[in-house]
């Protein structure tokens, strides 16, 4: 099978980065993982006859995508997807699209985007309205450009002298995921596009940097154009980094959602809410609520809507609270749904869409959004210390172990810490709970995202601190203010 197995590979020790697997017997583990890869083989044997080309029909793709997970494991994957990419490139013209891009006028309206309602002066509508009626574009462009075509525009910026030898191009594409997904926290929105998730809002739970697409939003055609931009990111070599929380990901790629692994990462304090009022009491419901819960709910951009015909003047029952906790959800995982349809519809004009059924959504997210890039020095920069000096070993120790963390283990560093997976505000750094004399070196690090806080315990050397962390940040991403912990699964 080319994978040299034992038992002894599935200990334990050996699993930190894959907790929910963390109960089970080695040897069962070992067994499936030999089935698993004998099923791989024979995939690997017939995938090409599975996925013949560009268009397929919908009966395969529906028997597809129970086996979804298989295809991390076959070697035709890749060599598969570069030939689908292949196969529908577009040749490049000669004469690129020219763009004239006034940057002074979309920074106004970013600071005060009242004043332009109409959002015209924004990069987005510069860039959106000048590749539409661009005089070197004799039809309109289809974005499949083979990876090896690194400028996709040529950008004159009003007043600004530069020459656009390809440093404009990817500056108007970081100017426009800026504008579409800020990661400035707070503040006014320039485009109606995406707002920020309620996790942001409330400062709780993950994805505090994430953005949803806005449900009163209704440009369906500027939706499907921001996902023939990340079609064309994922083709070729530049990135559109749009922040956008793993039920969005999910739902562009094809993948199945739920609303209790999925929308803690959108409404952390809803999915609590309805936990709670589900196993709530009859008298503590009347207490508590009373006839001021009706059949309503508030969506992501802050309107409230009736779940029923004239929900906002019906009272929930105690007895009916279950179908209103359904009723709820459904209207939560619906809300951006034509949105997201736009969206994928301009991806899948651009990108397969039987290429991105061979992909998870986190290989889709990194392919468009690349990598972001969290240097220790920057953590640093940004770290803050109580009842700790700098030059504490237990600092010292922390530094050590980040260096030595991957870049996506510090991206898990900071979501265990700021509940954020890229480094937009400050970090503080303390003692752990216990005292020195009850701190052992079994003892792991905890965290607080509400205020974004490392309680780190004195460990005796930095390779204990460097494993105790690795192992937090895989197996429990946050404890929030009500102590509960969230694991990664």
């Amino acid at each position: 099978m080319g994978v040299d197995l034992n038992v002894d590979i599935f200990q334990s020790s050996n699993l930190i980065r894959y907790p929910r697997l963390a109960g089970v017997e080695p040897d069962v583990l070992y067994r499936r993982a030999i089935v698993i890869l004998r099923f791989s083989k024979v995939l690997d044997n017939l995938i090409t006859h599975l996925i013949p080309a560009w268009k397929f029909s919908v009966g395969i793709f529906l028997q597809l995508k129970y086996i979804r997970q298989f295809f991390l494991l076959t070697k035709q994957r890749s060599a598969l997807i570069t030939q689908l990419l292949k196969s529908t490139e577009s040749e490049v013209t000669v004469t690129i699209p020219k763009l004239v891009i006034n940057r002074k006028l979309a920074m106004k309206h970013r600071e005060n985007p009242s004043f332009d309602p109409s959002y015209k002066n924004s990069i987005f509508s510069q860039m959106y309205f000048g590749l539409k009626y661009s005089k070197e574009i004799q039809k309109p462009l289809n974005y499949r450009w083979p990876a090896s075509h690194t400028q996709w525009w040529h950008c004159i910026f009003v007043l600004e002298g530069m020459m656009d030898h390809g440093g404009g191009f990817r500056e108007s594409l970081s100017d426009i995921s800026e504008e579409l997904c800020p990661s400035q926290m707070g503040g006014p929105l320039p485009l109606p596009f995406f707002v920020r998730t309620s996790n942001q809002g409330n400062d709780i739970g993950e994805s505090r940097d994430a953005y949803v697409p806005n449900p009163s939003c209704k440009d369906f055609a500027k939706y499907e154009w921001i996902g023939q931009l990340m079609g064309a990111a994922f083709r070729g070599n530049e990135f559109l980094v749009m922040a956008f929380p793993p039920i969005v990901w999910k739902q562009l790629t094809g993948e199945a959602v739920s609303w209790n692994k999925d929308y803690l990462a959108v409404d952390f304090m809803l999915v609590k809410l309805l936990e709670t009022l589900e196993e709530i009491d009859e008298e503590a419901f009347e207490f508590q609520f009373g006839n001021e819960l009706t059949y309503t709910t508030m969506l992501s951009d802050q309107r409230v809507v009736d779940l029923i015909p004239g929900g906002s003047h019906i009272p929930v029952k105690y007895e009916d609270r279950k179908e209103f906790i359904q009723l709820v959800q459904k209207a939560r995982l619906q809300e951006s749904r034509k949105q997201i349809s736009a969206m994928k519809a301009g991806l899948v004009k651009v990108v397969p869409h039987i290429a991105l059924s061979l992909l998870t959504w986190q290989e889709i997210e990194k392919k468009i959004c690349g990598d972001p890039e969290i240097t220790v020095e920057e953590i640093k920069k940004k770290a803050e210390y109580l009842d700790l000096e700098a030059t504490d070993r237990r600092v010292t120790f922390l530094w050590e172990a980040l260096t030595n963390f991957t870049n996506e283990e510090r991206s898990r560093f900071l979501r265990f810490v700021t509940g954020r997976s890229r480094l937009s505000t400050s970090i503080i750094i303390c003692a752990g709970k216990l005292s020195n004399n009850e701190e052992s070196p079994d003892a792991f690090p905890e965290s607080s995202t509400c205020s974004r806080t490392l309680y780190l315990p004195d460990y005796p050397s930095a390779q204990v601190c460097e494993e105790k962390l690795r192992y937090a940040t895989y197996n429990c991403l946050s404890i929030d203010a009500d102590g509960t912990v969230h694991t990664d699964e």
